[in-house]
């Protein structure tokens, strides 16, 4: 056997990289930011550098003065409207929509009252990973049993089972659960005077409420009695029932499980909430225009009327190089070469960080310019009218890359006639007989390459779903449920070729129960 071993060996390779300035990845973080966390990142700049100042707030110095206003009218009784006035009110009323919900979540609830609870640390620690481990439901994200170090071990096992009733104790209660099942078995053992029939139940036999007609549900009870009867050995359970409860008893209990709360924290807040604004506004104007120029965000739509795109910057706040920096005779006096360089440094970085604003809302402007003029039928019409169009695609329009173009539709939203739909709405794939390329990187090709999806009868999938959605409202009370297939073929009756498969995947998308559930 030969000996094996190490050895040092050199090599030259020659290797070509790209390397982004700072000012090309502040470009990139910025782009990729929305308004909300763009005004914090244009406020953390004002503070780190001095060289920057703040012009004017809209939205603070709008919500400020009408509360200025506010105060000092109080006891006048007449007032008349003025275009300024109606605009203060307007941005104060915004500013009441898009205030923060300030109630707590399901996390901090729980922690408040396990901080008031007298444990040990270690119980402590355990008992804090399991709050965390919830989701919005108050179910668990993962097994608890993850969060032992070694689940064999009996001593872990008791820790356990004891933080698991120290949590489930909590307000409100139901929580620290699997599924919604054993969150109303948390909710019964923790209540007086439970009638014995609900543990049963709602230790595992749930499903024999899907019809809660009681002579049904007593069928079901007495069919379960005799399988177990058969078994030649079976796990005992402290919840396990030996005769068939009669009619009033399964009223009482079936009465007893309709109070529960199946959804015990509805009360508090979602941390995955959102409070959005619109980043662009679409708006629609009579009027003749004699050339479309993307740059001033104007999209031509037809001999009387045309898109404007204005950007939003009634919450962006404003800002400029401070005028101690400008000046220079003031420079010119400063001596020591430390602070020489700092007011080089700060100046630079001021002068290119207000440069990458205006250079992103130039691409924003420009992209939407793009998006309106390919989907203008969306902003015409409404949805149903979605042009078939992928991040790649629109890319390949603007002549930039793809990950550039996912960056640009993250955390930003249009508003429009229709309502504010995020950007990444606009981006949906094809279903229809051909798919078309989208190469066009002028005016004149764009309009012919979206006629020509038209025409060959190129559906997007949010039209489908836009369809399927349509047909189920459109459903009268007290009619037969339709099928995924049936769906399918009124889809078809309208010219949509679509697979019951996909109809069943679009359905899902939309948060609707198939025809069993509904």
């Amino acid at each position: 056997m030969p000996f094996l071993g190490m050895e040092q060996q050199q090599r030259l390779s020659q290797v070509q990289s790209q390397v982004m300035s700072q000012q090309q990845i502040m470009t990139l973080k910025l782009l990729a930011m929305g308004s909300q966390d763009l005004r914090d990142e244009i406020y953390s700049q004002l503070e780190d550098n001095p060289a920057l100042v703040l012009v004017k707030d809209p939205f603070s110095d709008g919500v400020s003065s009408v509360r200025k206003r506010t105060h000092e009218t109080s006891q006048v009784h007449t007032s008349r409207v003025s275009a300024a006035g109606q605009l203060e009110a307007d941005t104060y009323q915004q500013m009441l929509e898009s205030s923060p919900d300030n109630r707590e979540t399901l996390q901090e609830h729980l922690m408040h009252q396990l901080n008031m609870v007298n444990i040990s640390q270690k119980e402590f620690e355990l008992c804090k990973k399991l709050i965390e481990n919830l989701d919005k439901n108050g179910f668990y994200i993962l097994a608890p049993q993850s969060f032992l170090d070694d689940a064999q071990n009996e001593e872990n096992q008791k820790l356990l089972q004891k933080c698991l009733s120290i949590v489930r104790k909590f307000d409100p209660s139901g929580i620290c659960v699997q599924n919604v099942e054993e969150s109303l078995l948390v909710q019964a053992e923790q209540k007086r005077d439970v009638p014995p029939l609900v543990f049963f139940l709602l230790n595992g036999h749930l499903q024999m409420l899907s019809n809660p007609g009681v002579e049904k549900v007593q069928k079901k009870i007495h069919q379960y009695i005799q399988e177990q009867e058969k078994l030649s050995f079976k796990t005992p359970d402290k919840y396990d029932i030996s005769k068939v409860p009669s009619a009033k008893e399964i009223e009482k209990a079936i009465t007893f499980i309709q109070a529960l709360d199946p959804r015990p924290t509805r009360n508090f807040l979602d941390e995955q909430v959102q409070f959005v604004r619109p980043d662009v506004y679409v708006v629609r104007v009579k009027g003749l225009l004699e050339e479309d120029n993307l740059e001033k965000g104007l999209v031509l739509d037809d001999e009387n009327h045309y898109f404007r795109l204005l950007p939003a910057d009634d919450t962006i706040p404003s800002i400029q190089i401070s005028p101690d920096f400008e000046n220079k005779e003031l420079t010119k006096q400063i001596k020591d070469s430390d602070q020489k360089k700092f007011f080089r440094e700060k100046l630079s970085a001021a002068q290119a960080f207000i440069n990458t604003l205006s250079f992103r809302q130039q691409i924003i402007v420009r992209s939407c310019s793009f998006l309106v003029k390919y989907q203008k039928n969306f902003f015409k019409k409404g949805p149903g009218y979605l042009a078939p169009l992928t991040q790649r695609q629109f890319a390949q329009m603007l002549d930039i890359h793809e990950s550039s173009v996912s960056r640009l539709a993250d955390s930003k939203f249009i508003h429009c006639d229709w309502g504010t739909f995020p950007l990444k709405y606009f981006f949906s794939s094809s279903l229809g007989k051909t798919a078309v390329q989208v190469t066009a990187k002028t005016e004149s090709e764009l309009i012919e390459k979206t006629s020509a999806e038209q025409n060959q009868s190129v559906i997007s999938s949010n039209n489908v779903k836009f369809e399927i959605e349509k047909i189920l409202k459109a459903q009268k009370e007290g009619e037969k449920k339709l099928s995924d297939q049936k769906i399918a073929d009124m889809l078809a009756q309208k010219g949509i070729s679509v697979a019951r498969r996909t109809v069943a995947k679009y359905r899902s998308q939309l948060n609707i129960a198939s025809s069993y559930d509904r």
